[in-house]
Protein backbone atom coordinates (compact mmCIF):
# COMPACT_ATOMS: atom_id res chain seq x y z
CA UNK A 1 0.00 0.00 0.00
CA UNK A 2 2.75 2.67 0.79
CA UNK A 3 5.04 1.38 -1.90
CA UNK A 4 1.94 2.43 -4.52
CA UNK A 5 1.71 6.06 -2.79
CA UNK A 6 4.98 5.71 -3.10
CA UNK A 7 4.75 5.70 -6.73
CA UNK A 8 2.05 7.73 -7.13
CA UNK A 9 3.92 10.48 -6.13
CA UNK A 10 7.04 9.54 -8.21
CA UNK A 11 4.39 9.68 -11.08
CA UNK A 12 3.42 13.48 -10.09
CA UNK A 13 6.90 14.16 -10.07
CA UNK A 14 7.99 13.15 -12.89
CA UNK A 15 5.11 14.57 -15.01
CA UNK A 16 5.76 18.02 -12.69
CA UNK A 17 9.56 18.01 -13.99
CA UNK A 18 9.73 16.01 -17.41
CA UNK A 19 6.81 17.57 -19.53
CA UNK A 20 6.91 16.01 -22.76
CA UNK A 21 8.65 12.13 -21.55
CA UNK A 22 6.52 9.28 -21.61
CA UNK A 23 5.38 7.43 -18.25
CA UNK A 24 7.83 4.74 -19.06
CA UNK A 25 10.39 6.57 -19.53
CA UNK A 26 9.96 8.20 -16.21
CA UNK A 27 9.77 5.41 -14.56
CA UNK A 28 12.57 3.70 -16.01
CA UNK A 29 14.29 7.57 -14.76
CA UNK A 30 13.15 6.86 -11.32
CA UNK A 31 14.02 3.36 -11.02
CA UNK A 32 11.36 1.25 -11.58
CA UNK A 33 11.45 -0.06 -14.73
CA UNK A 34 9.65 -1.21 -17.31
CA UNK A 35 6.04 -0.88 -17.02
CA UNK A 36 3.99 -3.83 -17.26
CA UNK A 37 2.05 -4.60 -20.46
CA UNK A 38 -1.28 -3.84 -19.03
CA UNK A 39 -0.05 -0.42 -18.03
CA UNK A 40 1.10 0.47 -21.49
CA UNK A 41 -2.11 -0.99 -22.59
CA UNK A 42 -3.87 1.21 -20.79
CA UNK A 43 -1.84 4.43 -21.38
CA UNK A 44 -2.26 4.12 -25.45
CA UNK A 45 -6.01 3.62 -24.66
CA UNK A 46 -5.83 6.99 -22.47
CA UNK A 47 -4.50 8.72 -24.90
CA UNK A 48 -6.62 7.23 -27.50
CA UNK A 49 -9.49 8.84 -25.43
CA UNK A 50 -8.42 11.76 -24.70
CA UNK A 51 -8.35 12.34 -28.72
CA UNK A 52 -12.32 11.34 -29.13
CA UNK A 53 -10.79 8.04 -30.96
CA UNK A 54 -12.85 5.73 -28.51
CA UNK A 55 -12.83 2.47 -31.13
CA UNK A 56 -9.02 2.57 -30.76
CA UNK A 57 -9.23 3.62 -26.76
CA UNK A 58 -11.76 0.61 -26.08
CA UNK A 59 -9.08 -1.77 -28.38
CA UNK A 60 -6.26 -0.58 -26.06
CA UNK A 61 -8.42 -1.21 -22.89
CA UNK A 62 -9.84 -4.02 -23.77
CA UNK A 63 -6.41 -5.83 -24.06
CA UNK A 64 -5.03 -4.48 -21.20
CA UNK A 65 -7.83 -5.82 -19.28
CA UNK A 66 -7.50 -9.50 -20.28
CA UNK A 67 -4.12 -9.17 -18.86
CA UNK A 68 -5.45 -7.51 -15.57
CA UNK A 69 -8.60 -7.66 -14.64
CA UNK A 70 -8.15 -5.38 -12.32
CA UNK A 71 -6.34 -2.52 -13.72
CA UNK A 72 -8.04 0.45 -12.25
CA UNK A 73 -6.93 2.41 -14.68
CA UNK A 74 -8.12 0.26 -17.53
CA UNK A 75 -11.29 -0.27 -15.87
CA UNK A 76 -11.68 3.56 -14.93
CA UNK A 77 -11.01 4.74 -18.68
CA UNK A 78 -13.16 1.80 -20.40
CA UNK A 79 -15.89 3.42 -18.02
CA UNK A 80 -15.38 6.60 -19.72
CA UNK A 81 -15.75 4.61 -23.28
CA UNK A 82 -18.62 3.20 -22.10
CA UNK A 83 -20.44 6.33 -20.81
CA UNK A 84 -19.16 8.63 -24.12
CA UNK A 85 -20.52 5.99 -26.61
CA UNK A 86 -24.24 5.52 -24.75
CA UNK A 87 -23.53 2.06 -23.12
CA UNK A 88 -24.48 3.67 -19.77
CA UNK A 89 -25.00 0.31 -18.07
CA UNK A 90 -21.69 -1.23 -18.88
CA UNK A 91 -20.07 2.52 -17.91
CA UNK A 92 -21.65 2.21 -14.11
CA UNK A 93 -20.43 -1.53 -13.94
CA UNK A 94 -16.65 -0.16 -14.85
CA UNK A 95 -17.02 2.50 -12.42
CA UNK A 96 -18.50 0.55 -9.41
CA UNK A 97 -15.95 -2.17 -10.33
CA UNK A 98 -13.28 0.56 -9.74
CA UNK A 99 -15.07 2.00 -6.39
CA UNK A 100 -14.70 -1.59 -5.32
CA UNK A 101 -11.27 -1.61 -5.25
CA UNK A 102 -10.93 1.67 -3.81
CA UNK A 103 -7.57 2.07 -5.14
CA UNK A 104 -4.91 4.88 -4.06
CA UNK A 105 -3.46 4.89 -6.99
CA UNK A 106 -3.96 8.89 -8.31
CA UNK A 107 -4.26 10.65 -11.37
CA UNK A 108 -0.98 11.78 -12.57
CA UNK A 109 -3.07 12.65 -16.05
CA UNK A 110 -6.34 13.85 -16.86
CA UNK A 111 -8.14 15.58 -19.92
CA UNK A 112 -10.46 17.07 -17.53
CA UNK A 113 -9.54 20.03 -15.29
CA UNK A 114 -9.31 19.47 -11.53
CA UNK A 115 -8.61 15.68 -11.39
CA UNK A 116 -4.60 15.19 -11.61
CA UNK A 117 -4.03 14.25 -8.13
CA UNK A 118 -7.26 13.04 -7.08
CA UNK A 119 -7.65 9.42 -6.50
CA UNK A 120 -8.96 6.91 -8.88
CA UNK A 121 -11.74 5.62 -6.55
CA UNK A 122 -12.76 9.22 -5.86
CA UNK A 123 -12.80 9.97 -9.73
CA UNK A 124 -15.05 6.74 -10.44
CA UNK A 125 -17.28 7.88 -7.64
CA UNK A 126 -17.38 11.30 -9.35
CA UNK A 127 -17.78 9.76 -12.82
CA UNK A 128 -20.37 7.87 -11.41
CA UNK A 129 -22.79 9.94 -9.62
CA UNK A 130 -22.26 12.10 -13.31
CA UNK A 131 -23.63 8.74 -15.10
CA UNK A 132 -26.78 8.43 -12.10
CA UNK A 133 -28.06 11.83 -12.92
CA UNK A 134 -27.82 11.25 -16.51
CA UNK A 135 -29.69 8.07 -16.24
CA UNK A 136 -32.39 9.78 -14.44
CA UNK A 137 -32.57 12.10 -16.97
CA UNK A 138 -33.62 9.75 -20.04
Amino acid sequence: MVQIKWLACVFVIAFTLTGCASLEEDLNRYGYGPMSEDMKLSDQGFDALSQGNYQEAEKYLQEALSLNPLNPYALLNMGVVYQNTGRLEKARLMYIKVMAQNPDAMAVRSNLDGYVGKSLGEIAGENYEALQRKMKVQ
